[in-house]
């Protein structure tokens, strides 16, 4: 086949165009049932726009749907097309989500990932104690997961426990390296939800600060996350030592060091300014908790906010240049990663929560004393 010979695409199947009707039938049929109470006939068209996207994540995709239910709220009568525009791609939840993406592609960018996971595993206190060594290796995968994202940090973490296998000669199919590959998948999906400021935690927490009208202690939560993590590989190698019991002898000898077959341990200059702006975003979003109140910083930080500080980092790090160069190089990040469905999504899920918070959703509204 010649180069200029377009390449052909699989044609999509009929279960795609069955479930996408689907979708849009939930989405805009829903609401023409008899209301439940306490529902209105708004807040049962709400709930039908939910339902349809959400029926829409799983089935089919996460950008159409979320567009579809965008535009299905302005024809419920939800909210006006300008207030829920506003309210979504304007929201500064959205926008902090966004730079969030710039700001971790940065880092994946210049190999910090690679860094951060093969600098635990490299401690001496973990050579020739294998169930330690897993337990760290977990623990870094936990903190990728909450740098990055799921994805990048599971990639990593299995590119390593490759090395690691080569090294002590375990071959495909032995025990150990299969429990670790699910160790990693575990530990890069919960530990992303370890940051209050990363997609799945910053997602929920726009929705409950919205409906309950309550803020969320950032530093409170990383603080019962982290405990939360390391109990989670706590019981992942609890499980490994008793019920699994892969053979781990062949890890008495690992001399780490060797997995370093790159020099990722050693960085560079650059690398180094990227890992203090990672360091500053983590300080400067959790220092109003603990910074008295009338400090100038604490004022200046409240003042533009979390979404306010990604983006004066990454104002800063665009502009510093290295050999003529921007550090960070905004259209770059942007291209390999922003992931806009999640972005989407959070743009859905934003001004819908704000809609379903308001009066004339509900015929009444219950209260409970704790």
């Amino acid at each position: 086949m010649s180069a200029t010979t377009p390449e052909k695409k699989a044609p999509l199947s009929l279960a795609y165009y069955v479930h996408s009707l689907v979708c849009l039938c939930i989405m805009f049929g829903f609401g023409l049932l008899d209301p439940v109470e306490p529902l209105t006939p708004l807040g049962m068209r709400l709930v039908g726009v939910f339902l349809g996207v959400l029926y829409g994540w799983v089935f089919i995709e996460i950008v159409w749907p979320s567009l579809a239910g965008l535009l299905a709220m302005m024809l419920v009568g939800g909210m006006k097309p300008v207030t829920l525009l506003n309210n979504s791609f304007g929201h500064p939840i959205v926008q902090m989500m966004f730079f969030i993406f710039v700001f971790c592609a940065t880092i994946n960018h210049y190999g910090l990932s690679r860094f951060i996971s093969l600098w635990f595993i490299t401690r001496k206190f973990v050579a020739g104690r294998p169930w330690l060594f897993s337990f760290t290796f977990l623990a870094s995968i936990f903190i990728l997961g909450a740098l990055t994202s799921a994805s990048p940090a599971a990639l990593i973490g299995w590119s390593i426990l490759y090395g690691v296998c080569e090294v002590c000669g375990y071959k495909k199919g032995d025990s150990y390296p299969t429990m670790m590959v699910f160790g990693i998948v575990f530990a890069a999906q919960i530990g992303q939800s370890m940051i209050p400021f990363k997609q799945v935690a910053l997602t929920v927490f726009s929705a409950y600060e919205t409906m309950s009208g309550m803020g969320i202690d950032y530093a409170k939560y990383m603080l019962i996350a982290c405990l939360i993590c390391l109990l989670c590989a706590l019981f992942f190698i609890v499980l490994g030592k008793y019920i699994f019991r892969p053979d781990m002898s062949k890890l008495l000898n690992l001399e780490a060091d060797k997995l370093d077959t790159d020099g990722s341990l050693n960085l560079t200059g650059v690398q180094k300014t990227v890992l203090l702006f990672l360091f500053l975003l983590v300080l400067l979003l959790l220092a109003p908790n603990f910074l008295p109140a009338d400090f100038f910083l604490t004022r200046f930080l409240k003042a533009i906010g979390n979404t306010g500080i990604v983006i004066l980092l990454v104002t800063v790090m665009a502009a510093i240049k290295v050999e003529g160069k921007p550090l960070l190089n905004f259209k770059v990040m942007v291209d390999s990663g922003v992931t806009w469905g999640i972005v989407l999504l959070l743009a859905f899920v934003q001004p819908l929560t704000i809609a379903m918070a308001a009066p004339g959703v509900a015929s009444r509204t219950f209260s409970c004393s704790c």
